[in-house]
């Protein structure tokens, strides 16, 4: 792959992207990089960066706003959805950007994060020798929870919503104990 290409999409964001964005409601890429989201569903995408300028890698990014997660220059309930991919765990305020998100979000607009479970994370950390936070998908569920959201939620990273309660249970604990990710949903 070269460096005009763009990174590839993870099929299950797609999947919840598609499932809870509709045609003509306007959400929101925070840590957008290569904005590789912007065509997998029928809303209007906007990708937020804190810079436009490319990756270390080559790979360009495709910013229609730069700015940091705690501070967007855009309208109170502005947005429909808000999500971030494998981004939030780098947000120097994450406490800030919840608020921020929480202030852009319409009534009833949801909040999506798919971050990096405690596991990956200690070993980014180890492998970056840079200090990481660390959560578990329950412990992000709270820090949602705590920021004002409510209806919070964890979801399995699989393109398959309908499981009964049990099968939910046990995809979760095995994503927390071997799997890479804590997906967490949350409404204003």
């Amino acid at each position: 792959m070269d460096a005009t290409q763009k990174k590839k999409v993870i099929p299950f964001v797609e999947y919840y992207l598609n499932l809870f964005a509709l045609p003509g409601q306007r959400i929101l890429d925070v840590g957008c990089g290569t904005a590789q989201y912007r065509h997998s569903t029928k809303a209007a995408y906007v990708g937020l960066d804190y810079t436009n300028d490319p990756f270390p890698d080559g790979f360009a990014r495709d910013v229609d706003i730069v700015a940091f997660a705690s501070s967007i220059p855009e309208p109170d309930q502005s947005f429909d959805l808000i999500f971030a991919v494998g981004a939030f765990y780098q947000f120097p305020e994450r406490d800030g950007a919840l608020e921020e998100f929480y202030r852009l979000l319409k009534v009833g607009g949801r909040v999506l994060l798919f971050d990096y479970n405690r596991r990956t994370q200690k070993r980014l950390e180890a492998s970056e020798a840079e200090q990481r936070p660390c959560w578990t998908q329950w412990e992000l569920r709270s820090i949602v929870a705590a920021a004002g959201f409510k209806d919070c939620d964890l979801l399995v990273p699989r393109v398959c919503h309908e499981v009964n309660r049990g099968e939910r249970f046990l995809r979760l604990v095995a994503e927390e104990a071997f799997g890479m990710w804590a997906i967490v949903t949350g409404v204003r």
